[in-house]
């Protein structure tokens, strides 16, 4: 990945593309790692990949793009079928392999740290007044839950343009979560899914995670830097 200078960030193509679409990356990342793929899921995907660049900010998009542009429609639903038995072998079937992708899981090895690992969860939700609708009763420190609260937060960034103050307590609000929070635990994550995983769309996802959740962590601050200064 390319790094560029503060001065220039918000000038070029590269940080035009970031700003764009990494509501949309996160995005990605939720929708498979939340719930088995549907086919509509798989070809709507599909779709939007082909139409924009954002999967190029990660070499992991990039494959995973690649993958997508070589499937025929008539191939959809066979992939579907592969993708959902794979998600099922990872995360919830009898013997998961990823049954609890939470960071107290992964942070914490008594109950009493877990329990207070989760609070400063809850803390960092509620100070920003974010409440999330969970539809599956994920926890608060589940991967999708986490990733959600970036992508809200980047959204509200975003909505106080105009606003200096406010755009930087949000930026900071995505620094402070990214840096103590989801870059603690999901290289780790990451790394187990990458090597676990047999197809090609949850070995990819593993990588984009694993690049892209640095990467957004590098922009914000020079984002930061640039606005500050």
């Amino acid at each position: 990945m390319t790094t560029m200078t503060v001065k220039s960030l918000l000038d070029t193509a590269k940080g035009v593309q970031w700003l764009q679409g990494r509501g949309w990356v996160y995005q990605l990342l939720i929708d498979f790692l939340e719930n088995p793929p549907s086919l509509s899921q798989i070809a709507l995907w599909q779709r939007q990949a082909a139409m924009r660049e954002e999967l190029a900010l990660t070499e992991g998009g990039r494959r995973l793009q690649e993958h997508w542009g070589k499937l025929e429609p008539c191939e959809l639903s066979d992939v579907c079928r592969m993708e959902t038995k794979e998600y099922e072998r990872l995360f919830t079937g009898p013997d998961a392999l990823l049954p609890c992708v939470c960071e107290s899981v992964y942070r914490t090895t008594d109950q009493r740290s877990g329990h207070r690992c989760l609070q400063q969860i809850r803390e960092a939700y509620a100070g920003c007044g974010i409440v999330f609708n969970k539809l599956q009763s994920e926890k608060d420190d589940h991967l999708t839950i986490e990733l959600e609260f970036i992508a809200v937060a980047g959204e509200h960034m975003d909505n106080t343009q105009g606003l200096p103050e406010c755009q930087l307590m949000w930026l900071d609000t995505q620094i402070d979560f990214l840096k103590n929070h989801l870059l603690q635990w999901t290289p780790r994550l990451s790394n187990e899914l990458t090597s676990l995983a047999r197809t090609p769309l949850y070995r990819e996802i593993g990588h984009i995670v694993s690049e892209f959740i640095p990467y957004d962590l590098q922009m914000l601050r020079l984002l930061r830097e640039e606005l500050a200064g």
